[in-house]
């Protein structure tokens, strides 16, 4: 193909389109790790909410676990599964951290029975160090991606 000033552009052209492809190759790679980071995440939090959680919201998150029956609670544990029919069809995320990690609302004597898992997980003799507290944010958003996995669809 001849451009106005009388030179071929095919090569040109021929060079945008490849362009063109890489970026749209590179942008579907980014979306494919992203959400294999995502997968991964789910699969850590799903060991760790088994650890730490399930023993009252139970396996299935429905608030039925094997404490319940030999711990009085009350409140009961809630029932996970619900959390985004009841947010309008989103999954609230970040009031689950908030929730899960337990230190950004000092609650009264009735959320006492939930462990703050902000404190619990922090690595032993390295409490509340930058290191430990970062561990801590990735388990704990990991188990909220987990019980984002439980959601009623």
């Amino acid at each position: 193909m001849i451009g106005r000033d009388g030179h071929d552009s095919a090569p040109e052209h021929s060079l945008l389109a490849a362009t063109a492809q890489a970026a749209a190759a590179f942008m579907v790679l980014i979306m494919v790790l992203a959400l294999a980071a995502r997968t991964a995440a789910a699969q850590s939090g799903k060991q760790d909410y088994q650890a730490y959680c399930a023993e009252c919201h139970g396996a299935d998150g429905k608030g039925r676990g094997s404490s319940v029956s030999t711990i009085p609670m009350n409140p009961p544990p809630s029932d996970l599964t619900g959390m985004a029919k009841k947010n309008g069809g989103k999954f609230p995320f970040e009031y689950v951290v908030e929730t899960i990690d337990g230190r950004k609302y000092i609650p009264s004597h009735a959320r006492l029975q939930m462990p703050f898992m902000g404190t619990t997980l922090q690595r032993p003799g390295k409490e509340f160090t930058p290191e430990s507290n970062a561990e801590v944010k990735q388990k704990i958003e990991s188990m909220a991606r987990y019980v984002e996995t439980l959601q009623q669809k």
